[in-house]
């Protein structure tokens, strides 16, 4: 049930890596601290792939679950956390407002998981 090639994670880490990396320079000008940023992503990819031939977690977080069970359990996870995910954005919108800061950050991520939820609902209705 493996899905995606092995070295996904890896290149994944790797690019996301030198992403954090830039952006931390760019906004620090830390060589230091964007050389701990760039290792920090790219030791886990790295861990989460030699750790997975060894462990059914592992293998799911690396992206390639190793048969339905786990599947099962990565939908149901990725449920709970979408859920709990909205109710940090509504609760962060909430207090903003209270303290007199600008909620438009908030109110703008709970917009484009609301939109993506909606869009997705459809998209797999449309292909069912």
């Amino acid at each position: 049930m493996n899905s995606g090639p092995r070295w996904l994670m890896p290149a994944t880490g790797l690019g996301l890596g030198f992403l954090v990396a830039a952006a931390d320079y760019l906004r620090n000008g830390s060589l230091v601290g964007s050389a701990a940023s760039f290792s920090i992503i790219v030791v886990y990819a790295l861990a989460v792939v030699l750790v997975s031939r060894r462990s059914e977690t592992a293998s799911l977080l690396a992206g390639r679950p190793v048969d339905e069970r786990w599947q099962s359990i990565n939908l149901r996870a990725l449920a709970s956390a979408a859920v709990v995910m909205a109710l940090v954005l509504l609760g962060a919108f909430v207090v903003a407002e209270i303290r007199g800061g600008d909620p438009m950050p908030y109110a703008w991520l709970a917009a484009a998981f609301a939109a993506s939820y909606v869009g997705f609902i459809l998209w797999f209705r449309w292909r069912s």
